[in-house]
């Protein structure tokens, strides 16, 4: 299958952690110019997506990967509903809203996110129906109890750090502090780059009180959808800028070459 991704820096081809081990043909388009699209006004920024889905589209792209608030606001529209791969909200629905202990949800988010998550999440979440554990909760809480943390400088610490810095660790234990003292017992990142610290966030949580679900769920997912298979493995990016910032980027490279076994199509328009 033709599968499209678009980005305006690394957030959505963190996805290749798992998606390198799955034959698509995946065409990226990366847009540098507009980055980043989460500290713009949400309607520029999905203008833009929609104007790079269209690209994609005469691509012969059967489905596209966007970032998580953009596809729960697509899929509400008729367009491009039929185009737009669910992954966010089946991640919301199968894990975060069906494991939810007393249904008090945390959402670490940026500031186009802000405008529209209250709407977006909140029609998604009335169309939940309990499950018998959280039906016999006494303290279950429904419609769910919002706690929300703009969390910027977590995306910026990657552009410099690695994700494993202490700098960048000491910041997201900061901010999952407030989480933590507001009992929330889910945590949903509302940016997939975020899942690059996924490792410190479940450290830092009681897993019997708070969760995290990590991207081997949203792999899972993935998989579950049972897209159609290409023969073969291969990427083709597409960007408005200069290619050095991405090549000299030697962990990203290896993801979506699969090691170095494919050799990534780079073409810059």
């Amino acid at each position: 299958m033709k599968i499209g991704i678009i980005t305006s820096w690394n957030e959505n081809l963190t996805l290749f952690k798992f998606l390198n081990k799955f034959n698509h043909e995946y065409f990226v388009y990366y847009d540098q110019i507009n980055w980043p699209y989460w500290d713009k006004n949400f309607e520029y920024s999905k203008q833009k997506i929609i104007d790079w889905i269209e690209f994609l589209k005469a691509k012969w792209v059967e489905k596209i990967i966007v970032w998580p608030i953009y596809e729960l606001s697509l899929l509400e529209g008729k367009e491009y509903s039929d185009l737009i791969l669910p992954l966010f909200k089946e991640y919301l629905q199968s894990y975060c809203f069906q494991k939810s202990l007393v249904w008090k949800i945390g959402l670490a988010w940026d500031f186009a996110d802000i405008q529209v998550w209250q709407k977006l999440i909140g029609n998604i979440s009335k169309l939940y129906k309990l499950n018998d554990n959280q039906k016999n909760i006494k303290k279950f809480n429904f419609p769910f109890c919002f706690r929300a943390k703009e969390v910027r400088m977590w995306k910026y610490y990657l552009t410099t750090l690695s994700y494993s810095h202490f700098m960048a660790n000491k910041s997201v234990k900061f901010d999952l502090r407030y989480f933590k003292d507001c009992w929330v017992d889910t945590l949903i990142p509302l940016n997939y780059e975020y899942f690059n610290y996924q490792r410190v966030i479940t450290k830092y949580f009681n897993y019997k009180k708070q969760r995290f679900h990590k991207l081997e769920n949203i792999e899972k997912i993935f998989e579950w959808l049972n897209l159609k298979k290409s023969k073969d493995y291969s990427v083709t990016l597409f960007t408005n800028w200069h290619t050095e910032f991405l090549t000299r980027d030697k962990k990203l490279m290896r993801f979506l070459q699969k090691g170095k076994h494919v050799e990534v199509n780079i073409q810059t328009i």
